[in-house]
């Protein structure tokens, strides 16, 4: 589940992959954040959420404000099997959205050009 999750998140256009010094595999569009992955078991997942699902997402077991992140919405899923697979992958197309969505026109005119290809 750990290498379809980074996979699928590799997957969106302009998607970069880092790995600093910590324990996460880091995935960011235009500079900005859209989700975290931990490299270890239980591989704790950390992506950013819009407001309205942020109280619904923390509300289910194994979900919690994420760490630091919690006051721009974002989620801590515990484990990667915390959620369905097809739940798990909307809330990361819908993290995704979200950043895309705040970049610059042009920045984000480049990126859908990118989808359409």
């Amino acid at each position: 589940m750990f290498d379809m999750t980074l996979n699928y998140c590799l997957a969106f256009p302009a998607v970069v992959r880092e790995e600093k010094w910590d324990d996460d595999v880091r995935f960011s569009v235009g500079e900005k954040l859209f989700c975290m992955i931990s490299k270890t078991f239980p591989h704790q997942i950390s992506l950013k959420c819009r407001l309205e699902d942020f109280h619904r997402l923390i509300s289910q077991p194994g979900i919690v404000p994420a760490p630091y992140l919690a006051r721009y919405h974002w989620v801590q899923i515990k484990q990667l099997d915390t959620l369905p697979v097809p739940q798990l992958q909307t809330l990361l197309q819908n993290a995704y959205d979200l950043v895309v969505s705040s970049l610059p026109p042009e920045e984000r005119a480049q990126i859908l050009r990118e989808q359409r290809v």
